[in-house]
């Protein structure tokens, strides 16, 4: 069951894969779909979503592990979507992402199992199709690094915190 008000927190991508990732959405977009995915926030992979009155351990938990945790890299090599609906970049297994995930667990906001993804699209079935082809011709795999943590709350979105990864 969708919430109507919740806290995400989420890796973030370095400047150079932000720039990547954003000129792949400009493609998609460029196809004159707006789409309805979140827009002006960095991109990103959502480690857990929690209740708004949460704040403020996660902030504490957020700053501990940024403290403790190094930048890494992560391979972004393959495009995948979820029901035709959300078109996103997947990122390789990677044991540093799934440690970092661990901490965040949780999944208050919709229920859905996790999945390591960086939406570049949401829409209707026919848009994401049509998206999707767009991107498979320009898409090339992306040596990415996750170097901060952010937590934002949806919806309105409201940007909380971001810390960088030592």
């Amino acid at each position: 069951m969708k919430q109507d008000k919740f806290l995400t927190v989420f890796a973030v991508f370095d400047d150079e894969t932000q720039q990547k990732l954003k000129a792949l959405q400009d493609s998609v977009l460029s196809l004159g779909y707006a789409g309805t995915q979140t827009m002006g926030i960095p991109f990103h992979i959502s480690l857990g979503s929690f209740k708004v009155e949460e704040e403020q351990e996660l902030i504490t938990r957020i700053k501990e592990t940024c403290s403790r945790r190094s930048e890494f890299e992560i391979d972004l090599n393959k495009i995948n979507h979820f029901n035709n609906r959300v078109l996103f970049i997947e990122p390789e297994d990677n044991v540093q992402l799934r440690c970092l995930h661990e901490f965040f667990d949780n999944n208050f906001a919709d229920g859905f199992s996790w999945h390591a993804h960086a939406t570049i699209f949401c829409g209707s079935e026919q848009q994401v199709i049509q998206a999707k082809r767009c991107l498979c011709s320009i898409f090339k795999p992306i040596k990415a690094k996750i170097v901060g943590i952010q937590m934002g709350e949806f919806f309105p979105t409201r940007m909380i915190i971001e810390e960088k990864l030592s």
